[in-house]
């Protein structure tokens, strides 16, 4: 079985955010977040490119570290863009990592659970209850 939820945008995904927001969003193997996130990362994304003074603005790498921590990288400046990334940091402490939910709970996930899952990638998750649950019946023993 392998993990289902990895990090990271698919090529049609991202192409999609290319079109839409142009050279502001980085490459795909810079972009490391899981799939209930891509919907803060996108609003982000959608806000930065309403911003009047963006064209020095570059977005050069967003990731999820931990559960409920979300880095974002950025190369130059542009006015209100620190507000925007901050909101989006904060959206993402409280947002399911697997369906984008309210996130309740930060699931640990071990070695143990490469037993089940080899390809599972290690590393907290945080998680809506459903999620939750699902996640550690689908890598436990």
């Amino acid at each position: 079985m392998s993990d289902r939820f990895r990090k990271g945008f698919d090529p049609i995904q991202h192409g999609l955010l290319r079109t839409l927001y142009g050279d502001l969003v980085p490459s795909l193997e810079r972009i490391r977040v899981r799939a209930g996130l891509h919907s803060v990362v996108d609003e982000m994304f959608a806000q930065l490119g309403r911003l009047p003074d963006r064209r020095s603005l570059r977005v050069v790498r967003v990731e999820t570290r931990s559960a409920g921590f979300l880095f974002i990288e950025t190369g130059g400046l542009a006015p209100g863009a620190e507000d925007i990334i901050a909101g989006a940091k904060d959206a993402a402490r409280s947002t399911c990592e697997h369906c984008s939910k309210p996130a309740r709970l930060v699931v640990k996930v071990g070695l143990e659970a490469l037993l089940a899952t080899p390809d599972l990638v290690l590393g907290d998750r945080l998680l809506c209850v459903d999620c939750a649950h699902t996640f550690q019946k689908e890598n436990s023993l």
